[in-house]
Parts: C-alpha cells; sequence; structure tokens
C-alpha cells in the first residue's frame, strides 16, 4: 500500500512539472510586455541624434496620458497592413498601438520605456 501511495505521489511530481514547464514554454518571452493606443503629437530629433515619438495616449494605463518615445534602430515601425515604414510616415493625428517593456529600473532615474513597436491603426 505505502508503495503504491508512493508511486503516485512521484507520478502527480512529474505531472505537475510537465505542465508547469508547458506554462512556461507557451508564455511569451517578452514577459512585461504593455500596450496601448494613442495619438500622434509629434516627432522630436534631438541633438545627439535621438528620435523621440510625442504620442497622447487614449488608453490609460499612467497618471499623465503623453508619453515621449524613444524610437530606436530596434523598434518595429508598421502600417495598417503591417508594411515597414520610417519615423518620417507618422504624422500628426495619426492613430497608433505602441507595444513597449512594462518595467522601470532602479539605475534609470526617469521612466523611459524599451519601445518595440509602434503601428498604425487607423
Amino acid at each position: 500500500m505505502k508503495k503504491k501511495r508512493f508511486k503516485m505521489m512521484i507520478g502527480m511530481m512529474i505531472i505537475m512539472v510537465i505542465v508547469v514547464g508547458v506554462l512556461a514554454i507557451s508564455q511569451s518571452p517578452r514577459w512585461g510586455e504593455k500596450s496601448f493606443e494613442a495619438v500622434v503629437q509629434e516627432t522630436v530629433t534631438q541633438s545627439d541624434g535621438e528620435i523621440r515619438l510625442i504620442v497622447e495616449r487614449t488608453t490609460e494605463i499612467y497618471g499623465s496620458p503623453v508619453n515621449s518615445l524613444g524610437i530606436s534602430e530596434d523598434t518595429k515601425l508598421s502600417g495598417k497592413g503591417g508594411e515597414e515604414l520610417s519615423i518620417n510616415d507618422f504624422q500628426r493625428g495619426n492613430a497608433v498601438k505602441v507595444t513597449l517593456k512594462d518595467a522601470f529600473t532602479e539605475e534609470t532615474p526617469y521612466y523611459y520605456p524599451t519601445v518595440y513597436e509602434v503601428k498604425i491603426i487607423e
């Protein structure tokens, strides 16, 4: 009886490990990803060459509705059909969906999220 109970416990533990493994593998590689919709206000190129997209959120996820998003070479810029765009294709009033990293690091005194994608939706 004890051997049967022991085998059942081992079997249950193996099943639990498999279930947890499957759940971990099926999750997105971007654990802290957040997205919101916004309207483009302006595009700013700073003196050091950094490009920033100023947007006003239409969905509330932070305290202030205005975001200054740093656009890097890793940021995917796309249109309605998924075609690749340049930063100059974004005009004032464009409705966009912004996907970014939802993380705050202690080393950064201000919240400058990593922007994964900006996509025109309207």
